[in-house]
């Protein structure tokens, strides 16, 4: 049982996010990389608004020309629903457009073809009636004179005609707006069949008719089959579809939608199928720089690929399946296996296990647009680690914006706060600091630390035991009832590197108690334990003794 548990913890170490500034980096000759960091530079808006644009343009383009199969030999589609709430002035239509310019060029020319196409056939429809009219006129005439062969003759090249009548023309546009989910199953059988709903303010989408069916949209994303079934122009039968969902909103539109239909959205899997961003505000942050603005050459390149995507899956008369590398393969079974392990009870995902079993399936879609969008050979479909890596990272990120602005706070980490906030009111006083309250340099004067900068603080530390807890602590982890609560709470509090047992009491400290490396949680990354202070707020430092040797080391409070 402990070789189980040690394992458990070592997976959980390995399939830990690692980024610096709250988003991981893809690698740094990627064109969405490059093209992502000069929309932040010239647009000023924030790395994760543009990153969702990126990869939004990047599914409608490869959607059509790709599936991937997992590990598991399961096949399925690369399509993504993306979701970025966002208030007005965060310049999400400008974000939009810089990443979708070369899809809206070839959507606007899709457009103005079919446009042309309808004018021919309006015309060749005309020369037709006036032929079927005379067609029916010889027709009758014959058969009033009741000359056999005559009606026989005019009868089939009537009939010939008639069969001939020419049809409206359908169109290649593939961008949607406004659209109810029936009608967007109409559009994606007669026009084409990869589509993307896009839009940079989607409140007539949340509010309206477009989710009214939001069974049609999950099965869209499956890959599967839809079926509509209609008195006036006979039934649909749309098979081998593939739709991208870039939505963009603001917070009051979500808001209202949750309140309206989010238990409807969350029972049928239709919220747990997107990735989710809330990005930090830029509005009234941003330096404005006179002068010309620059050339934006890698947003030129960036919709140049996009377009050579767009052609290949044209030109392509069936998918290519991508797969994994076999290093690739061994992380992606280390994810499933962490996902598993939260999911149990008092796990991260116990109460959003709807939002985890399709995370990884994300995952998996992720890194193979991803891959299909990057990669120098058409003929490479192996997906290799660093990629699905960065796509694990990536996905992680946006779990923790779901749970914090769609599925609402877990259990779990309600009960770590209320600990947290325990356990801090069992310290010592300190003097009180600019956002560093209760907390004071509790290191005794030494030779150790005499090199100890003067910005950096140690938190304060006590020691508590379980019975402390179960007699005075928060009234959801007292008693025997709740002693998994309070345990489970404890183990997180230890992963973020808070608590450590010795012997049969814990240590708690403000800052992360490690004296060498990192917490296997850090909070504000996954998770947030609003009660103590994010990882970015501390700081490891280490003193030097002789020979350069370093010991002693730990985290900080930065404080100016």
């Amino acid at each position: 049982m402990e070789d189980t548990n040690e394992k458990q913890v070592e997976s959980s170490r390995t399939v830990k996010p690692d980024y610096a500034d709250g988003w991981p980096r893809f690698h740094e000759h990627s064109l969405i990389e490059a093209a992502v960091r000069e929309a932040v530079r010239e647009l000023q808006v924030s790395y994760e608004m543009a990153y969702m644009c990126a990869l939004g343009s990047i599914s409608t383009a490869c959607q059509g020309r790709i599936d991937v199969e997992m590990p598991t030999r399961n096949k399925v589609p690369a399509s993504l629903m993306l979701l970025t709430i966002a208030e007005s002035g965060e310049r999400k239509t400008a974000t939009q457009n810089y990443f979708f310019a070369g899809i809206h060029a070839l959507n606007n020319e899709a457009h103005r073809a079919h446009k042309a196409a309808l004018s021919e056939h309006r015309i060749q429809h005309q020369i037709w009636t006036i032929r079927k009219r005379l067609l029916e006129r010889i027709y009758n005439k014959s058969a009033v004179g009741e000359d056999e062969r005559a009606t026989r003759i005019a009868h089939e090249a009537l009939e010939e005609h008639v069969r001939s009548e020419p049809q409206p023309a359908t169109s290649g546009a593939f961008l949607y707006e406004d659209t109810t989910p029936q009608a967007l199953v109409q559009m994606l059988d007669v026009n084409n069949p990869n589509g993307c709903l896009l839009t940079s303010e989607a409140s007539s989408i949340f509010s309206g008719k477009a989710l009214g069916e939001l069974d049609k949209l999950n099965t869209l994303w499956d890959g599967g089959t839809v079926n509509v079934d209609r008195v006036s122009r006979g039934n649909i039968n749309l098979e081998g579809a593939r739709l991208t969902l870039s939505l963009m909103a603001q917070p009051s539109v979500i808001a209202k939608f949750m309140a309206k239909r989010g238990e409807e959205a969350r029972g049928t899997g239709f919220l747990a199928r997107f990735l989710v961003v809330k990005p930090r505000s830029m509005a009234g942050q941003r330096v404005h720089v006179s002068g010309q603005q620059h050339t934006q050459f890698r947003q030129q390149k960036f919709n140049a690929r996009i377009l050579e995507c767009m052609k290949l899956t044209v030109s392509s008369s069936e998918r290519q399946v991508l797969r994994f590398s076999e290093p690739a393969a061994d992380f992606w079974y280390e994810c499933s296996q962490y996902l598993e392990q939260e999911m149990q009870e008092n796990g991260l995902y116990y109460y959003a296990k709807d939002h985890a079993s399709k995370l990884l399936e994300n995952v998996t879609r992720l890194s193979a647009i991803l891959h299909a969008f990057e990669r120098s050979s058409e003929l490479d479909k192996d997906i290799d680690r660093a990629t699905l890596e960065f796509a694990w990272n990536f996905a992680l990120v946006c779990s923790k914006h779901f749970i914090e602005n769609l599925a609402g706070e877990p259990q779990l980490v309600t009960d770590a706060n209320n600990l947290a906030h325990f356990l801090i009111r069992l310290l010592p006083p300190g003097e009180s600091r600019p956002a560093i309250q209760r907390r004071s340099n509790s290191l005794q004067p030494s030779s150790l630390y005499e090199s100890l900068p003067n910005n950096l603080v140690k938190g304060e530390m006590v020691s508590f035991t379980l019975t402390d807890v179960k007699q005075k602590g928060p009234s959801g982890l007292r008693g025997r009832a709740n002693a998994e609560r309070l345990d489970a709470a404890i183990k997180l509090l230890n992963k973020l590197g808070h608590v450590e047992k010795v012997r049969s009491q814990y240590k708690f400290c403000e800052t992360i108690l490690l004296e060498r490396g990192e917490p296997r949680l850090k909070n504000g990354e996954i998770l947030t334990i609003k009660e103590l202070p994010l990882f970015t707020e501390q700081v490891y430092w280490s003193p030097k003794r002789a020979h350069g040797l370093v010991d002693g080391g730990g985290y900080y409070f930065k404080v100016k």
